[in-house]
């Protein structure tokens, strides 16, 4: 086939993709809160959680398929390795959306990997570099400066390249270290090494296990500090690696053959995950745990006709964390994503873990049928895994799914919507989709149908058993025929459109049939026995329905024919060659006028009708366009009723769904309102209707209670509205004659404070008049002080922009120096390279080798001559920025005594009596200034002894480094004296001994909590039966009371008849009352006495309890304003801290060394002091409202 131009518009464009690649390392990344990057097939999957869409990363057409993932810790760069020869590697920017680079880039030298794949990358904690671990054989790491293109250095890590080159998984993982750009880790099966950059190529670096026993070592995570890393092995340990060396096996390993296949490093430690599901949590302790295990989970989505071998072989691959480690996400081996909600989980309770689908659940093995209907936006698959999904391509939801006991091999779905053909091992089964189950309705003896098809309108279905293809009508189930003729499996076949009166069928024979349904024969037929067809279709490329339709058939001899119906046996009338890789399923669109076609690497082909030139021909070449999608061979495919949509399943066990646009790139779709209804059967409907009824009886019975319970509320208000009403009149009188007697006090009163007002203002007169000269005076002598001090700070200010504009002028002098300096001498090197360059053109048959070094050497001394005119430029650059921070801390000091200045001047205006006070403060705030100032001159003197300081130590460093080899010496004599260790080691068994001593113990004791919990349980039985029989006299006293109400209604009878109304109510008070009567009349009185003394003792009870709240609240008030102001003190320390640390940043990068670890950690503890003082308001908080305490400000609720 021939292409089609890359620039036209495409005609499929993938809209969404159910499934994910497992065998991908790392194959699961967070690049935001809500969009999650995973593979589906041959191309990497961009998910929004919150809107439920996807974008799509194409993989490269030359590859073969993804094997890595590497996200950059800064999450702007994606990185994703495909197989292939040679192997590559894309980077993409996920935040301008598009591919940035491909490693090896076009014309670029490549190292030889030996591999067609990479099976792990990594970045580096500065996103500058990657480093790529090659495949079997040669096992080759190559370092990559990725935004340069350049392979910086390479080398094999295998130790053993003859076991090496047979093992297929020899090297699992390998990673950056985040402390240190330059080491490299990278484990295996039996290997675990540390490599270091060193002289340009890649060297191996000292550590390792020592002389503990190889191991396969599947995979390992850095921790902070970042010279810790925790490795996991095959058999469960969990390894503790400190300064690059063995330390431990971390208690609450899983060590029992259970595999650690993934971990991943969080804030508070690290997660691990493997065989069974398990997911295991670790904290960092402070106790010589170093971690300790705080939760095992499982990831237990165990299906109801699962076995638990299948339900433990799940493996955790790989996880991922959100930017704020909210969630985890994590993939496994049977193609699920699960989700884990951190943020409201708590480890510390037994409760367990609750792990949700990220999407939907995917199929876990090879899809084997794919179907879609008229009526409904619905797509149904089955699946090797024993399930049936039924999806919704509208809303990309699962609507549905359900699990059998045995494999489906085909799966039809009627134009309604309504029903489902699946074909299994056993039998042929007919069933129904009701709301949300998948029930069957009838079975047909066939076994292991490969297809079976319902017609167009749905009247009629095919299902083929072996070379037979059995039809039936869909309403009444009857077999109306059997069509025979082929000699081998049929593989396909075809329902002839508009009126489904004809079939067409093809097998492994070779054979393309066109069946007659009316009398069940064949009409028709063509044989090629070499052409083994996979797939047919049929339809009519014009739009007129009078022309001959066509059918097209694909088969394994990559060949596509073409074949008109009413003379299919003249044979096709096109047979174009469809290229290296062979067509598996194929599909027409007569709206686009294109045939659809999956192969059988994974993509979908479009290819334009007519095909073009006879199959007579020389040349046969179709333009046709390959879309990317599966990883495997495609095996169904299906187009929706208005062909807009087309979906594909494969081996790979992922549904893609495509748009299918036409030659303008619009999506041209028919008018379709799609059916709402859906099945249920009877019992169910009447188990529905029983539950409303039901319901309904409950809400009416609920009515009722609450009508009579506002009755009797509402007659109990009036009552107490009386007795309020009487209490506030006498209360009112009481206070009305209060009121007149404090009415009479308060006329006798103002006559004797007038007296006394009259003396107080012509004593305060005369005071005030010598405290107003006396202030004109001190309030003259401020003013002059204020003058001075204002000439002073204008002087000041005069000398320092002085200083400053000398200090620019000089900085700007040498910046023109340095740089007509770096020009000059930039211009001579590149005159050098000129010649160097012209010289390497005439020797370089002869001199390859030498080429390469005078490159090496002319780019190191370009580099060494920018980076030292870029070290002149940065100090210059610093020391401006330092003299800006002086600038700055003057300026603020200078506005902050403006500032002091007028609040000094409103506080004279405004206070008479405090003139001496603010005389004290104006000579503190001088001393101030020159305590600063003073301050200022020590921070300069510190800064250049720490700078003394560090030039010795950079010397006493290259002293050291003189002795490293003597020091590599002892650390091989102290290597050799481990035998002690032995002795901790005997100790530590001793330790486990007596632990296990104090399990029994637990044991013992969890047996006595059983017995009593087994009393508890018999004391509740005793507790349930007293009040069952509670329960059966308060049935009696109802009987009781029913039969009285029958009683009284009798007596409405006679109303009419006064005697005998008498007789009968005086028989009715003799048999229930008169009795009852006497010994009520005798309790009547002490009810009331003990009525009102129980009255009395709740109302005293209730004025305590209000007495108490109130001083509570002030108590809790008091405090709460305690906390907030040490929060305020703590707050205000916190940003002057800040405020020096962005100062001594600006004053150079060497001077930072110095200071910036105790800041640091003086600004750490002063936040976790801040956390626990909230931590402290909120637990106060929590007590308050658990004792039913209102908060501070609120209002204290009501007692009743």
């Amino acid at each position: 086939m021939a292409k089609i131009d890359e620039h036209k518009e495409p005609r499929l464009t993938r809209r969404h993709a159910f499934g994910i690649k497992s065998d991908v390392t790392d194959n699961i990344h967070f690049i935001d809160d809500a969009t999650a990057a995973f593979p589906v097939g041959r191309n990497i999957v961009l998910y929004n959680t919150q809107s439920n869409t996807q974008k799509f990363i194409q993989g490269n057409e030359k590859c073969d398929g993804i094997t890595a993932m590497a996200l950059s810790p800064n999450k702007r760069w994606l990185a994703f390795a495909e197989s292939g020869s040679p192997p590559m590697v894309t980077i993409y920017d996920t935040v301008n959306k598009r591919k940035k680079k491909t490693l090896p880039g076009q014309g670029m030298m490549l190292p030889d990997i030996g591999s067609r794949e990479y099976t792990s990358i990594s970045f580096s904690s500065d996103s500058r570099t990657l480093i790529t671990q090659g495949g079997a054989p040669e096992w080759m790491l190559v370092l990559w400066t990725w935004d340069r293109s350049k392979a910086v250095s390479w080398t094999s890590t295998a130790l053993d390249k003859a076991a090496a080159s047979q093992d297929k998984s020899h090297i699992s993982k390998v990673s950056i270290c985040p402390k240190d750009p330059t080491l490299i880790c990278v484990t295996g099966n039996n290997v675990f090494r540390f490599f270091k950059m060193s002289e340009g190529q890649l060297k191996p670096a000292v550590g390792g296990m020592g002389k503990r026993e190889p191991q396969n070592y599947l995979s390992h995570a850095w921790l902070p500090p970042e010279d810790r890393l925790v490795v996991s092995t095959e058999s469960g340990d969990l390894l503790l690696i400190e300064n690059f060396e063995f330390k431990c096996i971390l208690q609450g390993s899983p060590s029992e053959g259970l595999s650690i296949d993934s971990l991943i490093s969080y804030a508070k430690g690290f997660i691990c995950g493997g065989d069974m599901g398990l997911v295991f949590l670790f904290e960092r302790s402070d106790d010589k745990e170093v971690y300790r295990k705080m939760k095992a989970m499982k990831v237990d989505h165990k299906r109801e006709c699962d076995t638990p071998m299948e339900a433990d072989s799940i493996k955790v691959k790989s996880f991922a964390l959100t930017q704020q480690e909210e969630f985890l996400a994590l993939a496994t081996s049977n193609n699920q994503i699960y989700l884990l909600n951190l943020s409201n989980a708590d480890f510390s309770k037994g409760e367990d873990a609750v792990f949700e689908s990220l999407a939907q659940w995917f199929h876990s093995a090879p899809i084997t049928g794919l179907d879609t209907c008229v009526r409904k936006p619905l797509v149904a698959t089955s699946s090797k895994d024993r399930s049936i999904k039924i999806w919704n391509h509208l809303d990309h939801t699962l609507e549905m799914t359900r699990t059998f006991h045995s494999e489906a091999t085909s799966i039809a779905m009627h134009p309604s919507g309504l029903h489902i053909l699946v074909g299994f091992s056993d039998k042929l089964r007919f069933m129904n989709l009701y709301g949300d189950d998948i029930r069957e309705f009838k079975s047909f003896p066939i076994r292991q149908c490969p297809e079976c098809r319902f017609s167009n309108g749905g009247q009629y279905f095919a299902a083929v058993h072996g070379n037979i293809i059995s039809i039936y009508s869909t309403y009444t189930c009857e077999s109306i025929g059997h069509l025979r003729g082929h000699s081998g499996k049929v593989r396909s076949l075809f329902w002839m459109p508009p009126d489904d009166t004809r079939l067409v069928s093809v097998g492994m024979d070779g054979a393309v049939f066109d069946w007659s349904l009316k009398d069940c024969r064949k009409e028709n037929d063509y044989v090629i026995k070499s052409a083994h067809y996979t797939s047919v279709t049929a339809g009519c490329p014009t739009a007129n329905t009078s022309a001959a339709p066509l059918a097209w058939a694909v088969a394994g001899d990559r060949k596509l024919r073409e074949f008109d119906i009413t003379s299919l046996h003249s044979g096709p009338q096109h047979e174009p060659d469809t290229g290296d890789c062979p067509l598996s399923t194929i599909s027409f669109s007569s709206h686009h006028k294109l045939l659809l076609a999956g192969s059988e690497d994974g993509s979908v082909s479009t290819i334009p009708i007519p095909l073009g030139t006879p199959s007579g021909s020389a040349t046969q070449s179709i333009p046709w366009e390959a879309t990317l999608a599966h990883s495997g061979p495609i095996t169904r495919s299906a187009l929706t009723f208005d062909e807009s949509v087309l979906f594909t399943v494969g081996d790979d066990c992922t549904l893609y769904c495509y748009d299918v646009r036409d030659k303008d790139g619009r999506t041209a779709k028919r008018e379709i309102t799609y059916a709402e209804e859906i099945l249920i059967s009877k019992t169910d409907l009447e188990d529905k209707n029983d539950d409303i009824g039901s319901q309904r009886a409950k809400v009416e019975d609920l009515k009722l209670d609450m009508e009579y319970q506002a009755q009797k509320h509402d007659i109990q208000h009036i009552k107490e509205m009386k007795t309020m009403e009487d209490e506030h009149r006498e209360q009112s009188e009481r206070q009305y004659q209060k009121f007149e007697h404090l009415l009479a006090l308060k006329n006798e009163q103002e006559l004797e404070f007038t007296e006394i007002r009259r003396e107080t203002a012509e004593k305060h007169r005369t005071e005030l008049c010598k405290v107003e000269s006396d202030y004109q005076m001190q309030l003259q002598a401020s003013e002059d002080q204020i003058a001075r001090l204002h000439n002073e700070i204008e002087q000041q200010q005069k000398e320092y922009f002085g200083l400053l504009a000398s200090r620019e002028q000089i900085l700007d002098t040498t910046k023109q120096e340095e740089e007509t300096a770096f020009q000059a001498a930039l211009h001579s090197e590149k005159g050098s390279c000129h010649t160097l360059r012209q010289q390497e053109k005439h020797l370089r048959s002869e001199h390859e080798e030498m080429r390469q070094l005078i490159e090496l050497m002319t780019d190191r001394d370009i580099e060494e001559i920018k980076e030292r005119y870029e070290r002149k430029l940065r100090e210059a650059k610093e020391q401006l920025l330092h003299l800006k921070g002086e600038n700055g801390i003057m300026k603020k000091k200078f506005y902050t005594l403006l500032k002091d200045i007028k609040d000094k001047e409103n506080e004279i205006g405004n206070l008479f009596e405090s003139q001496g006070e603010k005389e004290g403060k104006i000579k503190g705030l001088e001393k101030d200034i020159e305590a600063l100032r003073n301050e200022i001159r020590e921070r300069d003197e510190t800064i250049g002894d720490k700078e003394k300081r560090i030039y010795d130590l950079r010397k006493k460093n290259q002293e050291l480094e003189k002795f490293k080899f003597v020091l590599d010496y002892k650390i091989r004599e102290l290597k050799s004296q481990i035998e002690p260790r032995q002795v901790e080691i005997v100790e530590a068994k001793q330790k486990i001994k007596a632990m296990d001593g104090e399990l029994e113990r637990y044991h013992q004791n969890n047996n006595q909590l059983i017995l009593s919990i087994s009393d508890l349980k018999l004391k509740l039985e005793g507790q349930q039966k007293e009040i069952a029989s509670l329960q059966s006299k308060l049935k009696d006293g109802e009987v009781f009371k029913t039969r009285i109400r029958a009683e009284i209604a009798e007596l409405t009878a006679i109303g009419q008849e006064p005697k005998l109304l008498r007789e009968a109510s005086k028989r009715l008070y003799q048999k229930h009352v008169k009795d009852d009567a006497r010994r009520n009349n005798e309790g009547d009185e002490d009810i009331q006495k003990e009525s009102n003394r129980q009255r009395d003792y709740l109302e005293r009870t209730v004025e305590s309890l209000k007495k108490k709240l109130v001083k509570d609240a002030d108590t809790h008030r008091a405090d709460a304003n305690r906390i907030m102001h040490e929060n305020v003190v703590l707050i205000q320390e916190i940003n002057q801290l800040r405020r020096e640390i962005k100062m001594l940043k600006a004053q150079g990068m060497t001077r930072e060394a110095g200071v910036s670890d105790t800041m640091r950690n003086d600004i750490e503890a002063n936040k976790r002091e801040i956390q626990q003082l909230r931590a402290r308001l909120a637990e106060i908080d929590k007590a308050q409202h658990a004792m039913g305490r209102p908060p501070p400000k609120d209002k204290a609720p009501t007692l009743v």
